[in-house]
């Protein structure tokens, strides 16, 4: 058999910038910008220079309210209400069932 590799498929910049952002460092991930004047035609930037960081640090994020939460989230709350009374309906209708009917049947 053949030994398993432990070589990351992820290229050694990715690496080096999830580092640096767990460590807190912006500035060591971030692409350099081009000085006033230097402008390259948006055209002519590779996929790779597109690529933007979302988030930012763990500290500097806001954090959302309860309301902010359950006003994004209401229709999987009612989903799931309304599958927890369906399941509730049937667990019922199954005792029900087990009392009355299995007793009849010998």
């Amino acid at each position: 058999m053949a030994k398993k590799k432990s070589k990351p498929n992820i290229s050694q910049e990715v690496l080096e910038r999830a580092r640096a952002e767990m460590r807190g460092d912006q500035s060591a991930g971030a692409p350099s910008k081009p000085a006033v004047g230097e402008g390259v035609a948006p055209a002519a930037t590779p996929a790779k220079a597109k690529a933007t960081v979302r988030g930012g640090n763990l500290a500097t994020r806001r954090l959302p309210t309860k309301d902010e939460l359950d006003h994004e989230y209401r229709h999987i709350t009612r989903d799931l209400r309304a599958m927890l009374t369906l399941a509730g309906g049937l667990f019922l209708f199954v005792i029900v069932m087990a009392i009355l009917v299995v007793p009849n049947i010998s």
